[in-house]
């Protein structure tokens, strides 16, 4: 059992000092100075944030001491381990009210660990009854989370009843597309050994459309500018205490190479401490993180969250299971690598409490910050600036869906919960989730913060990570294209096409870059495409040829004209590259498509640290820092 840290026990709590709420006015009693109490919760008042909160933010108190002068105040034994507590119940809402029964039947049946008004509650009721001990909130989520882990992991994995009555990456094409699937691919050679230019000439007119969607929608995005940034314009600030809880969950496996730069940027995120609840996510097997990650004297408001084992290993699961013990009201994902804009939080915090309820997610944008390092990186970031300068703020403009990016989405808890969460069956979950969103009648928008990634440095990674992200288009088209006529009466069919255009689209032109290159070079050598012969070779040279031209001119408009508003125009060197840099697109489409049936599930993991060239992390605050935690006494010199 945990060490036992009761003193004599206090009676009954007396009156509290003046101007102190019941939470502090107690611990006057056990040593901490009134003066430092009276400071946290005028802080508290001002911020309109939980005054134990406060106080252990601005080091008043840690977290152990607050619990072990609880525990004297009601008479009751400490705990700095928890017990093994029982299975079962309503997760949420016992995690949420801080009381849960032992695995034991005498003398202790409870154990109890309140917050926020089920702390208030206790303290003015006074001591009840014996059977009871006190732990921290931390040792008994750890505790709770031990003991329904293998309910937790079904619920992550979407494998509970809810998860199972929603559509999932996890069950794969239904008869129906794998019916159309093999008779298109049958009729399609058929055709190419008995009429091979006809077949052509009708694959040509089935897909023009759609690549000439994708083409005009980049094209359109790039002439659309976007709305002026206000916050940038006239630094305006949101006050402290209209800003609500903010969780901020990090998936983490086997990262040690930028844990440090990772805990600093989120130290430099400028947002009221008492008002975050920042989570590592760590999988149960990863030793060194759990290694790492201890030697650090991490701030009260980060959580170290053990994922508890289970299928599929990818890190939609890991946030499910961040969703259900969030805290806070709005809710963003940052990867490991990711250095966010000290602002970020309070920008999307402002932009939700302005927008209207339906304004379910906001995009930051990614940049590379190290392009500077090769070739490889500076083409990698002008194409996140054409994506995220570009493409995604003028879709959303036009109120179109946009392929959401795996980090620096920002989200209303309750809307999350209400959709179910992620896909954790899905490798690009983010894009799957923008779909959903817009599917039940959410609005995403646009948030111009950056948030500062790494890229891969050597082209083995870089196929990897790419090769996963087209695997999960395949699987997100395939999830939402189940029942084609609910989509387009869900979200209407200009949204529609778009989604068709983004994911269908990307996947086919990359599977088919190479073909279309030979067969365009080939048709302006011999002159076929300019002099075809019959109305339905007119016809398919017609829209070739737009495909051909428009394409080509929708290759290089985004990124440059992205390069040019983030302001990088050293980028605009690289653009003569693009075409090879797609070519690189098209071998990891192909690699994708070969892994959708051989490894569906399997999360390529983008190794970091390996960027020698990323700016520092520039701290909003002094002390931003985590320091390491202290040697034991005996180990000082």
């Amino acid at each position: 059992m945990g060490g036992s840290g009761n003193d004599s026990p206090s009676s009954v709590p007396g009156p509290a000092p003046a101007g102190l709420p019941v939470e502090l006015a107690f611990l006057t009693r056990h040593g901490i100075a009134p003066a430092a109490l009276t400071r946290a919760a005028e802080r508290a008042g001002r911020h309109r944030t939980d005054p134990v909160r406060e106080a252990i933010a601005l080091g008043v108190l840690d977290e152990a001491t607050f619990y072990r002068a609880f525990a004297a105040e009601m008479g009751l034994p400490f705990h700095s381990v928890c017990p093994p507590v029982q299975s079962g119940g309503r997760y949420a809402a016992i995690l949420r009210e801080g009381i849960v029964p032992t695995q034991e039947v005498a003398p202790l049946r409870f154990v109890l660990a309140p917050e926020g008004p089920a702390l208030r509650r206790m303290i003015e009721a006074g001591p009840q009854r014996r059977d009871i001990a006190v732990t921290t909130p931390r040792r008994f989520a750890e505790a709770l989370r031990r003991s329904n882990a293998t309910e937790l992991a079904r619920h992550a994995a979407g494998l509970d009843e809810s998860g199972l009555a929603r559509d999932s990456a996890r069950t794969g094409a239904s008869r129906g597309q794998m019916i159309a699937a093999v008779t298109s691919l049958a009729a399609a050679a058929i055709g190419s050994v008995f009429a091979p230019l006809e077949t052509f000439f009708a694959l040509a007119l089935l897909l023009g459309p759609l690549f000439l969607g994708l083409i005009l929608l980049r094209l359109a995005t790039a002439i659309e500018r976007s709305a002026p940034d206000l916050w940038q314009s006239h630094r305006w600030r949101i006050d402290d205490a209209r800003l609500p809880v903010y969780t901020v969950a990090v998936p983490m496996y086997r990262e040690e190479a930028v844990l440090r730069q990772l805990t600093n940027a989120l130290c430099a995120l400028d947002y009221p401490p008492a008002k975050l609840d920042i989570r590592l996510l760590i999988e149960a097997d990863d030793a060194g993180m759990r290694t790492a990650l201890a030697k650090m004297a991490l701030p009260a408001h980060f959580t170290v969250t053990i994922v508890p084992p289970g299928a599929p290993r990818t890190k939609p699961r890991a946030l499910n299971l961040a969703l259900l013990e969030a805290r806070g009201s709005l809710f963003t994902i940052f990867d490991a690598e990711d250095i966010p804009d000290p602002q970020q939080l309070r920008m999307a915090a402002a932009r939700f409490l302005g927008g209207p309820p339906e304004l379910a997610c906001l995009q930051a944008r990614l940049v590379i910050d190290h392009a500077a390092e090769g070739t490889l990186p500076g083409l990698f970031a002008l194409e996140y600036a054409g994506l995220f300068e570009v493409l995604n703020p003028g879709l959303l403009l036009f109120q179109l869906p946009i392929m959401l990016g795996g980090t620096s989405n920002h989200f209303r808890t309750e809307t999350l919960r209400k959709l179910g969460g992620w896909d954790a069956w899905n490798v690009t979950e983010d894009a799957d989730l923008g779909l959903r969103l817009v599917r039940a009648g959410y609005r995403i928008g646009d948030l111009p913060s950056n948030t500062r990634e790494e890229a891969p440095v050597t082209i083995p990674a870089w196929l990897k990570q790419r090769s996963r992200w087209i695997k999960g288009y395949i699987q997100t088209l395939v999830t939402h294209s189940r029942a084609p006529l609910s989509l387009l009466r869900e979200v209407g069919p200009a949204a529609t096409f778009a989604f068709l255009s983004l994911a269908f689209g990307t996947v086919a032109t990359a599977l088919g870059y190479p073909a279309f290159a030979i067969a365009a070079l080939l048709a302006c050598w011999d002159g076929s495409l300019f002099q075809p012969v019959g109305t339905l070779a007119t016809l398919t040279s017609t829209i070739a040829l737009a495909v051909w031209l428009l394409g080509s001119i929708a290759l290089f408009v985004p990124p440059a004209v992205g390069a040019l508003r983030r302001g990088s125009p050293g980028l605009l060197l690289l653009l003569p590259l693009l075409p090879l840099y797609y070519a690189l697109v098209s071998v990891a489409a192909w690699m994708a498509l070969y892994e959708y049936f051989t490894r569906r599930f399997a999360w390529n993991k983008t190794e970091h640290g390996l960027a020698r060239q990323r700016a520092p992390v520039e701290a909003a605050k002094s002390g931003a820092a985590i320091p390491l935690r202290p040697a034991p006494e005996s180990a000082r010199y």
